[in-house]
């Protein structure tokens, strides 16, 4: 177990995590059998954005950046255009959170949003744990409120399992048969196509380089659930892989195209630039309190909100 000002580090001998204060964020994780970090960050730790953290209380984009809640509209922060992305310059990813527990192999972090933070009603209490349990990186996010508001929370590492070079050389296989279209917005439409518009098979591992560009949401499950279910796998070309259960029912796939290079940055893993890693982040649906037919994402006083994703890694043996 290591602790400084900046980062927490847990450690059970096949996985090490190096996490932050600052948006609760995955800053590396690195697997026994690879020497660079599987997921990307800065050895001197956060330099702003979303590189490894929760973002919310509502993650991914609003249309408009308002919203209406038991009658009554609330204006959130429009950052990109007139919409909202990520709930703002101030989301919960910008945030110092408290470290309530801290053992060797695990880290619980909390923080408290008061109401009207984030252009949202409620006092929202949220915690977030995550627990390495054999060659499986666990992360539990539970939030409470006092007030009916809404909460779509998501976790936003970048992957290269490799530790560097392009991730156009992985694999990628969805437990999905739809995604959510978009338009020049990148709001969804409301409509549903298959995963096959995106140069994806279902169940199928297919080759990133062959894949469409990728910013959407791909439908798992019409709600949340309480049991883990599959949402992805991505594989390596060092043979290193990824599977990813959820409780919940989208999963966000970006490609990486627009990561920016960071000079004089040292990287715990791969080196940051377009297609330097990619982001597999479940969630709830986008923009879905302007959309009847997509999973609510509203959460009443009294209720628990509760959110569980198993990131789990492997070396595959090639024969």
């Amino acid at each position: 177990m290591c602790m400084t000002a900046d980062y927490l580090e847990i450690s059970n001998g096949t996985l090490r995590a190096r996490l932050l204060p600052q948006g609760a964020a995955l800053n590396a994780l690195w697997h026994s059998a690879v020497p660079r970090s599987l997921v990307l960050g800065w050895v001197d730790g956060a330099k702003g954005g979303y590189m490894g953290a929760l973002v919310g209380p509502v993650a991914n984009r609003i249309g408009g950046a308002a919203v209406t809640i038991d009658g009554t509209r609330w204006q959130i922060q429009p950052n990109e255009g007139v919409n909202c992305l990520h709930s703002g310059d101030q989301g919960i990813h910008t945030r110092i959170w408290k470290v309530t527990e801290h053992s060797k192999d695990s880290v619980t972090f909390a923080l408290t949003l008061l109401h009207g933070d984030c252009g949202l009603p409620g006092r929202r209490v949220i915690t977030a744990r995550y627990a390495l349990e054999h060659a499986a990186l666990r992360l539990d996010i539970c939030a409470t409120t006092d007030r009916t508001t809404l909460v779509n929370i998501a976790h936003h590492p970048y992957w290269n399992l490799a530790g560097q070079g392009d991730v156009r050389g992985h694999h990628l296989l969805v437990h999905a048969d739809s995604y959510l279209p978009v338009g020049p917005d990148k709001l969804p439409t409301g409509a549903q196509a298959s995963v096959a518009d995106l140069g994806l098979v279902a169940r199928t591992s297919t080759p990133l380089i062959d894949a469409a560009a990728l910013d959407h949401n791909l439908c798992l499950a019409p709600a949340r659930s309480d049991a883990l279910r599959p949402a992805a796998r991505l594989t390596g070309p060092n043979s290193m892989q990824l599977s990813i259960a959820t409780t919940e029912p989208g999963l966000q796939v970006y490609d990486g195209a627009g990561l920016r290079d960071t000079q004089n940055s040292a990287n715990t893993g791969a080196r940051t630039g377009p297609y330097a890693g990619i982001a597999l982040e479940p969630q709830g649906w986008p923009d879905a309190p302007h959309h009847d037919g997509f999973p609510s994402i509203a959460l009443r006083s009294g209720d628990n909100y509760r959110q569980t994703t198993l990131y789990t890694l492997e070396l595959l043996q090639i024969p």
